[in-house]
């Protein structure tokens, strides 16, 4: 048995940010989905209502099929055969029952002119179907946490999933689809997803019969190599997977087998499962080895826990100091300077001349990137605009102790203190500024006017959907939701809506907008509530 230290010193020693490995028990939990059988048993259904056993008959002959191939029946090589069985009959029913007939017409030339399978289609609407805000309410400070670490704590997420959860909950990583689309894309290892088993977003990626997975063991080997570097450089987090999943197991013995004795030997720290055990109190660490074969066997560590809770705190505590898609941004703009010599417009480059390489002389080059740091001074010239633009974007990648000490005690002044600053608070480390003191006891009910409370009392609005739902108009919407209580306003949900508003209109925060003066100033207290839900 170990500690939960040691899990966090696992972090703390790794040289990079850990990935999380996501299975479909991780979807479940949120949005309900099947498992594979189930999903399978979904479509049986479907063709056959009437039929208790439809789902059994095809497992039947599907293990018939594999004894008479001289196949082993493993719970792969069972599903995909059932996944063939079931895909034909329902291909059949869609083209003529009259339920897919709007169907037939959305999706004809796909399935005419690009041959995509109607079951596959049929399984990318299902999950396309799922509301990815109806999570059970037991899970929201879960779903909080995890959408946090995804800003600095996590390096992106690989997925067996179909589902678009993964989007939604990090809507700032770039998406890598299919494993053909991993292997042949150029990618960064950080702030990234790769969807293996493809996505409902693009059906005929969908990883599902026998076909399908042939094709996927083939490249195996390539994706194999494609992963190596993260699973030797990062730790990676298991989730909503068993032990004994088969898919999980190819991956890691494909690349175990590349790996020799003294490099598996480093690669025991960086596996971590995390178990899901029902009724289990207790955050339990423990070592656990698995034997691959030919004398190799590997060491991860266990994780077995009901709740992800303290997993997601541990991980939100381990963040880098700057954000993974700035990380990101960087990478990709050095590979293009790498690649055309020409730099991005993010990047600086002071060039040095073919003469120095010619005279084996050490190069002097300088390379700067992102906002153009000028030191204290440069932070003067910082407007309010910006910072409130940062609150809803997190772009601007400004250094708290500087904008506490050099900007606020300024610009507070001729914003008539209303600016948002607990973002900057909570990372700033120094002794406070006069101008700041008055923030240390803040609280919600200081954002409120007579008129607001007047509103709160005469329309009672309990949500921001409730507002939208209702009014239609900007302006009332911005009158109103400042209105909600704290207790349910919703953060998350405030800060896609004021997302939503200042991508439709980018001159909502400057005295030249065309917006009226209630709607400009109702966006900015609605920001720095925002910033107090947020950050306080």
């Amino acid at each position: 048995m170990k500690s939960v230290q040691y899990f966090e010193d696992i972090l703390k020693r790794a040289q990079s940010l850990p990935f999380l490995f996501i299975g479909s028990g991780f979807s479940r939990r949120y949005l309900n989905t099947e498992n594979w059988e189930y999903l399978l048993r979904h479509f049986t259904d479907i063709i056959h209502p009437l039929d208790e056993y439809s789902y059994e008959k095809y497992e039947s002959k599907a293990q018939q099929l594999l004894k008479d191939q001289n196949k082993e029946i493993t719970k792969n090589n069972l599903y995909t055969t059932v996944a063939d069985l079931i895909e034909v009959d329902f291909n059949n029913f869609w083209y003529t029952d009259e339920r897919y007939a709007e169907s037939r017409k959305i999706y004809r030339n796909e399935v005419k002119l690009h041959r995509i399978s109607p079951f596959k289609i049929e399984i990318a609407n299902h999950f396309n179907s799922l509301d990815m805000e109806k999570t059970p309410e037991k899970y929201s400070r879960e779903i909080h946490l995890l959408k946090g670490i995804g800003k600095k704590s996590i390096a992106g997420a690989i997925t067996t999933n179909y589902d678009k959860f993964l989007e939604y909950i990090y809507p700032e990583h770039t998406v890598y689809i299919s494993q053909e689309e991993l292997i042949f894309s150029p990618t960064f290892g950080i702030n990234e997803i790769y969807k293996i088993h493809g996505c409902s977003s693009k059906p005929e990626t969908i990883v599902i019969n026998s076909s399908d997975y042939e094709s996927f063991n083939k490249k195996n080997a390539y994706l194999a190599a494609k992963l190596m570097t993260i699973f030797v450089e990062h730790p990676i987090i298991f989730l909503g997977y068993s032990l004994e999943d088969e898919n999980v197991q190819a991956i890691i013995k494909s690349i175990v087998d590349c790996l020799s004795e003294e490099n598996l030997e480093k690669l025991k720290d960086r596996l971590i499962f995390v178990e899901w055990r029902e009724g289990w109190t207790n955050f339990e660490v423990s070592f656990h080895s698995r034997d691959f074969g030919q004398g190799k066997s590997i060491g991860m560590t266990r994780i077995i826990t009901e709740s992800y809770e303290p997993l997601f705190e541990i991980l939100l505590n381990n963040k880098a100091k700057y954000s993974t898609k700035l990380f990101r941004r960087l990478k990709q703009d050095m590979y293009e300077l790498a690649l055309t010599s020409q730099a991005p417009e993010r990047i600086l480059v002071m060039p040095f001349n073919d003469q120095q390489m010619e005279n084996d002389e050490e190069p002097q080059v300088v390379i700067g990137f992102g906002i153009l740091e000028f030191g204290r001074q440069g932070y003067r010239s910082i407007t309010a605009q910006q910072i409130f633009r940062d609150i809803v974007f997190d772009d601007q990648n400004f250094i708290s102790n500087f904008l506490v000490e050099e900007t606020l005690p300024v610009v507070l002044k001729y914003a008539a203190y209303s600016l948002p600053v607990f973002k900057y608070l909570t990372n700033y480390s120094g002794i406070l500024p006069n101008e700041l003191e008055r923030f240390i006891n803040y609280t919600f009910e200081d954002f409120l006017t007579k008129t607001i409370r007047k509103n709160r009392e005469r329309y009672n609005f309990q949500s921001i959907d409730e507002v939208i739902k209702k009014e239609k108009n900007l302006t009332r919407q911005v009158r109103f939701i400042q209105t909600i209580p704290e207790e349910k306003m919703d953060a998350d949900r405030l800060h896609l809506y004021l997302k939503s508003i200042l991508e439709q209109h980018p001159d909502i925060l400057s005295s030249k907008s065309s917006q009226p003066i209630e709607v400009v100033t109702g966006i900015k207290k609605l920001i720095r509530m925002y910033d107090f839900l947020k950050y306080k």
